[in-house]
């Protein structure tokens, strides 16, 4: 996310020493996220601060299912998928398209990925704007 691992750019907590998160992972409570893996998984990684929305409140959470609802129709509901491996390249081309080639108006038209590597302000746009001079 920063170009470099998420633990380099932890802060130390003077008093105890430890890490400090730098990344919330909002997640609802299904089954993969209240198995003991995730829970180890997030464990081992200090940089990660996870938080879980009320049960049956999906609001919550509204933009990450509003990205599942968008990742959906524009690449999975297209045509039948055949296979595991078809559905796993699209969701992929999909991810690619989001983070690095879509603007996004909450970043003030920006791609997520050049905001997330400091190449973009999410506060000033950067995309190239047709000059319209004068007739007179």
């Amino acid at each position: 996310m920063f170009g470099r691992p998420l633990v380099d750019q932890c802060e130390v907590d003077e008093e105890t020493g430890e890490l400090l998160p730098v990344v919330t992972i909002v997640t609802d409570n299904g089954g993969p996220f209240g198995s003991l893996n995730f829970e180890l998984f997030i464990m081992r990684h200090p940089e990660l601060r996870h938080v879980r929305t009320r049960v049956k409140s999906p609001g919550q959470n509204g933009s990450r299912e509003r990205g599942f609802r968008t990742l959906k129709y524009e690449r999975l509901f297209l045509d039948d998928i055949p296979d595991a491996l078809t559905l796993v390249e699209r969701a992929e081309d999909y991810r690619i398209e989001y983070n690095e080639i879509r603007p996004h108006e909450a970043i003030a038209w920006n791609r997520p990925m050049e905001v997330h590597l400091g190449l973009a302000d999410p506060a000033i746009p950067n995309f190239e704007r047709e000059e319209i001079l004068p007739t007179t």
